[in-house]
Formats: C-alpha cells, structure tokens, sequence
C-alpha cells in the first residue's frame, strides 16, 4: 500500500523503481524526491574496469643531468585507457583517491611500469611514483617487491621512489621508519615538487632524499624572475650541504635552461628536455646538447633581469 500511494503521490517515479526511505517521506510531504546523480556510480565502474583489466600502460620521461650531458633516468609515468574519461593520470588516481582504492591503483602503476622499463632494457634510473599511503600500507612486503623488481630484471639500486605531492604526511617519525625499511633494501628516494603540497624544508631534512624534484612554479621564468632566481641558489646551496640532488622540472625554454646550467643545478625535466613517451628517448636533442656546451652567460650576470 506504501508503494502504491508513493507511485500516486509522485507520478514521475517508474513502477519499477526502488524507492528510499528519503523518497518516501519526500512523497508524502508532497515534495518531489531530489534526482540521482550517477556521476560517481559511473566514476567507480569505470575505475573498477581498469583495475580488473589491468588496462593502464607506461609512458617514461626522460631526466637530463647537467655534468654529463646525458640522460640520467626516466620518470615512470602512467595513463589510462585513451578511449576513457581517466585516461589522464590527474582524473585516474583522484577517483581511486575518492574510491579508497589509491593503494591499488599505485601498486598496479609501479608493477606495469617495471615491467615495461625492464623490458625496455634501458639501464638508466627509474623514478617510480608512489604516494606516501601506499608506502605505509606496504611497508611489510618491501622483501616481496624487492623480489618482483629483481625478478623483472633491474637492480634494486636502478629504482629511486619518487614520493608523490597529494598527500599530508601526518606522522613524520612513522613515515621515517616505514621509508627506511624501502631505504635498507637498497631503494633511492626522491621529493616530488618542493614548494608544493606537503613538501616543505622540514621534510627535506627528515627524510634526506637523495634527489629533491623543484616545482615547476619555481622554474618556469626564472630567466626574467630575480626572485624565483635567489631562491632556486638558495636551494642549490643547502642541496650541496645535504648531499641531495637537485632536479629542476617543468623546464620548457632555452633561456631557463641556461640559467639553471650556470646555477649549478644538477638535473633538468621538462619538455625541452623531452615528453612522456611510451618509447622513451635515448639521445638529447641537438638543441639541447647545443645548449649544453653553449658558452652564454646567464641573464642575471648581465644584470637585466627582474622581479616579474
């Protein structure tokens, strides 16, 4: 009966349709109950797709080191199927974040990614990006993944984990302690996007990373920025101190390249360096060997540059 004088009360609603306690007192108050968004149904199936089938591949961008000249490693980067809505890693890892299945989808990433940089036999580096959860979910298995990289081909000592910039660290010690059990078994460790999200001088010092990645806000125009400037020479300044490498990512023009080379930065990432390709690149470009061996002085020697 309770059915029936819903159905009467609310015409719009099917037959057929299953009603929930909210549609129900909506009906008798004669108020027409709020329509469905099946955004995030959608979102989960989708996202529930991809993890059965595995269906997320690889790219691999390449990461330049100033005193050689030479690709240092490659950042192990992932994407979605291209015919899906998350066939961008922005819009992937924020709906298995929503989902609660972050853990997941990292683990999967990092096993493709091996996988695929084994294969490709490239005997450079590996940035591998994990968030801090992940680390602390899996902290128990390192001998288990430890065994699955060997297994796949690569040296421990090949894998630097890149700690990615999405989430608050809220308990540093604890953090510390699981890290350490990936650092004992012979993994490197990399700060995503200084200046960004949860990094912060304090965590540098923490954690002693052997690399340090510089947002890119920092980087982009630092040839014509004073300020962005000084504060990339502070930074290179307290890298020599701590014995980290500095790497200076979105890095797209020419002219900061030049001024990063003379500051004495040590690697580079960026488009001008090369793309996230599923065939990564194996040889610099003439343009940026050029800028390589390029004799310019920085702008700033010239005393041209300014606060933008």
């Amino acid at each position: 009966m309770i059915t029936k004088a819903v159905q009467l009360s609310v015409p719009e609603i099917g037959a057929c349709e299953v009603l929930g306690p909210e549609d129900v007192d909506a009906a008798y108050a004669g108020i027409a109950p709020r329509p469905r968004d099946n955004t995030r149904f959608r979102e989960l199936e989708e996202l529930t797709r991809i993890l059965e089938t595995r269906s997320v591949y690889p790219v691999f961008q390449p990461i330049l080191a100033f005193g050689t000249g030479e690709i240092l490693a490659y950042e192990g980067l992932i994407r979605g199927p291209e015919t899906s809505s998350m066939h961008t890693p922005t819009k992937l890892f924020d709906a298995a974040t929503r989902a609660g299945f972050l853990t997941e989808l990292n683990m999967l990433c990092a096993r493709k990614v091996v996988r695929q940089f084994a294969k490709l036999d490239m005997k450079r580096q590996l940035f591998l990006n994990i968030t801090p959860q992940t680390v602390l979910e899996v902290k128990d298995d390192v001998q288990r993944i430890t065994r699955f990289i060997r297994d796949c081909g690569l040296d421990i000592a090949q894998v630097t984990i890149e700690l990615t910039e999405n989430q608050l660290i809220t308990d540093r010690s604890i953090f510390r302690d699981a890290l350490m059990l990936f650092r004992g078994a012979g993994f490197r460790v990399a700060l995503d996007d200084l200046g960004e999200g949860f990094s912060s001088l304090r965590l540098w010092s923490d954690l002693q990373p052997d690399f340090v990645k510089i947002d890119m806000h920092f980087v982009q125009g630092v040839s014509e920025d004073s300020v962005k400037f000084h504060f990339l020479k502070s930074l290179q300044h307290i890298a020599e101190g701590c014995g980290s490498s500095l790497i200076a990512e979105g890095v797209e023009t020419a002219a900061d390249f030049c001024i990063l080379r003379d500051l004495g930065i040590h690697n580079a990432q960026g488009f001008l360096i090369g793309r996230a390709t599923k065939e990564p690149l194996v040889v610099i470009s003439d343009q940026v060997s050029g800028l390589m061996g390029s004799g310019s002085a920085p702008l700033f020697a010239k005393g041209t540059a300014s606060r933008s």
